[in-house]
């Protein structure tokens, strides 16, 4: 099978072996970004995923005043995360090329999903995170894993740091994911078997893959496109100023507010968006467009409102702050929305992996923990678990140069200490 893609900068099509060469001549600033649309199905094959479950919540349709609202609980995957769709065939991709170490600049799911697929490959998962994340006890509480925290820093200021780095002997998996977009095709799937179908779909925006993923895959699959509906926190939420300008590629100098009413969800909050490319283009096809404007303030208001649907709460359907945007702008934005409309919100991330980001936000902290331990109790961090000498502090003024070299030195001395 011949794979092509389409440039969705300049519009040419190319073959896949061609695309790296296209990239680097003629958008080498945007190379880092999403800016190719796969125009293929990828041939089917045994994966390894869980079965998401999709629940209907007639307490939610009615607090929205719309005909129908189903919860997608991505928190059900492996790794309670709903990265593992392209997580799973990144690592197939880099243990193909005989690769025992992975890299990913991560602040929470992508780096959790890496880290549980590479341990059950029997590899070994190298993440960078801001020094700020609440997310390190959780990660460091994963076998396998070490973890490089860059102090004052946020998000995009470790990618472009890890970026510049020189380390030959690790896969990196926050290569451009123009193919892996492919691996969300099972959401698409799971949308066809909907009844109704949706017409909306709400989901968080970090880098936006999953969004344009649902997009590619509905329209590979030819059903009807449902329209997407990204959503952000306030002055952090690039997505937002490139809608409204009618642009690919928009990039924010800082946080365009004071990031203690965001911080919450720090998963989402971004001056940039990897994906963006895919995203605005999934905007266009599914006639979508951006939610943004949320705060802290927001996200205890949904929690508030889940805990009035007492079955899904029996269920353990209990998303992490970033997994519950959907709901959150759903919410705060429903005069978008009509009585005959169908809502698909994906709870995109499960909240055993964010407790203190839930204590936070929510009075009722002590029950939503509790029912989020018992559902997914694989993902507990356990004390006993977490390993500091897995830790690497920096500071963000460190050269790339010397963070090579350091990063090296500690991956030595670790598998040293493990043999």
């Amino acid at each position: 099978m011949v794979r092509r893609f389409r440039c969705l900068l300049c519009g040419e099509v190319f073959k896949e072996q061609d695309v790296g060469m296209h990239k680097m001549t003629f958008h080498h600033s945007q190379k880092h970004y999403g800016i190719m649309w796969p125009l293929f199905v990828a041939p089917a094959r045994q994966r390894l995923l869980k079965m998401v479950p999709t629940y209907t919540s007639e307490v939610i349709a009615e607090r929205l005043g719309v005909r129908k609202v189903y919860i997608r609980d991505e928190g059900q995957n492996h790794s309670g995360s709903m990265k593992d769709y392209m997580t799973e065939m990144i690592l197939a991709s880099g243990v193909k090329q005989s690769y025992d170490f992975f890299s990913v600049v991560s602040s929470g799911n992508h780096a959790s999903s890496l880290a549980w697929h590479t341990a059950r490959n029997k590899k070994k998962a190298v993440l960078f995170v801001p020094a700020s994340s609440s997310k390190i006890p959780f990660l460091l509480s994963l076998p396998g894993v070490f973890v490089v925290g860059i102090k004052n820093a946020i998000f995009e200021e470790v990618y472009q740091l890890a970026s510049e780095l020189q380390l030959d002997d690790v896969y990196n998996a926050n290569v451009s994911n123009e193919w892996c977009l492919t691996g969300f095709m099972p959401i698409a799937q799971g949308i066809a078997a909907l009844d109704p179908a949706p017409s909306h779909v709400l989901a968080g925006a970090g880098n936006g893959s999953y969004t344009a993923g649902v997009i590619w895959g509905c329209e590979r699959l030819g059903i009807d496109i449902p329209k997407i509906i990204p959503v952000g926190m306030k002055g952090a939420f690039p997505i937002e100023q490139a809608f409204q300008d009618n642009e690919s590629i928009v990039e924010y100098v800082d946080f365009k507010c004071d990031e203690k009413e965001i911080d919450i969800a720090e998963g989402s909050i971004a001056i940039a968006s990897y994906a963006m490319p895919q995203l605005m283009h999934a905007l266009n096809v599914s006639n979508g467009f951006p939610l943004g404007s949320l705060v802290n303030d927001d996200l205890t208001i949904a929690y508030n409102t889940l805990l009035e649907d007492t079955s899904l709460i029996t269920q353990g359907v209990i998303p992490e702050p970033t997994g519950i945007m959907g709901l959150a702008a759903a919410i705060k934005h429903q005069d978008m929305f009509g009585k005959e409309d169908v809502l698909l919100i994906p709870f995109t991330g499960h909240g055993v992996k964010d407790t203190k980001g839930m204590e936070s936000l929510s009075a009722s902290f002590s029950q939503l923990s509790d029912v989020a331990e018992k559902s997914r109790p694989d993902l507990l961090v356990i004390q006993d678990n977490i390993c500091s000498k897995s830790l690497l502090l920096v500071d963000k003024t460190i050269s790339p140069e010397e963070l090579t070299v350091l990063c090296k030195e500690f991956i030595i001395r670790k598998e040293s200490a493990n043999v």
